[in-house]
């Protein structure tokens, strides 16, 4: 089976890449964000250390989805910016498959980085899971939103990261351009996992 993944920094176009190569692919696609919305859903959150809770919970779903696909060898694309690989790692070890790992890392020049972050935040179209910092779903009230952040902040966080692909196949892509470029990108990312 194959398992690809798709990781890089916040707003690098991990989702959105993602996305539109496991349907041009017929793939299913999982990320650590998507069952986070999940759960915000059914539980909500109502401080930061609460949504952190929801977010290593989604992880976890997140890495126990990975593990049926890989006993049931079926193809599965991943979104998720990895801190590292060594739940991944685990999985494939015990799996009596053969995993193929296709790693797709997006990259972009922080300041990009930065302002894409800053406008996917200011622009409110995000699911409220994944841009406020206080907001309980059943409850209407003023909402913390992420505080913007800088190209500093982008590499503080990239410099958190230990491993930045997985696997033997990776393909770098940089999405500085990614608007203008995004048929392309995805034709490249389909090239390389086929």
């Amino acid at each position: 089976m194959k398992l690809i993944i798709l990781t890089g920094a916040p707003a690098s176009g991990k989702s959105s890449i993602a996305e539109a190569v496991g349907a041009k692919l017929g793939i299913d696609v999982i990320s650590k964000d998507g069952f986070k919305i999940e759960l915000f859903e059914r539980y909500g959150f109502t401080n930061h250390a609460e949504k952190k809770k929801l977010s290593i919970e989604g992880e976890k779903i997140m890495h126990d989805t990975i593990k049926d696909y890989v006993n049931k060898n079926i193809d599965l694309i991943v979104d998720n910016n990895f801190k590292h690989f060594n739940t991944v790692r685990e999985i494939i070890s015990q799996a009596d498959v053969d995993v193929v790992i296709k790693c797709v890392y997006c990259i972009a020049d922080y300041d990009v980085l930065a302002k894409r972050y800053n406008d996917r935040i200011s622009s409110g179209n995000r699911h409220l899971a994944l841009y406020t910092l206080n907001q309980y779903p059943v409850i209407d009230g003023i909402s913390e939103f992420h505080p913007l952040i800088t190209r500093d902040d982008v590499e503080r966080i990239e410099q958190g990261i230990q491993e930045f692909t997985f696997g033997q196949e990776v393909l770098e892509i940089n999405t500085d351009n990614i608007e203008s470029e995004f048929e392309t990108i995805c034709s490249r990312v389909i090239e390389f996992i086929s």
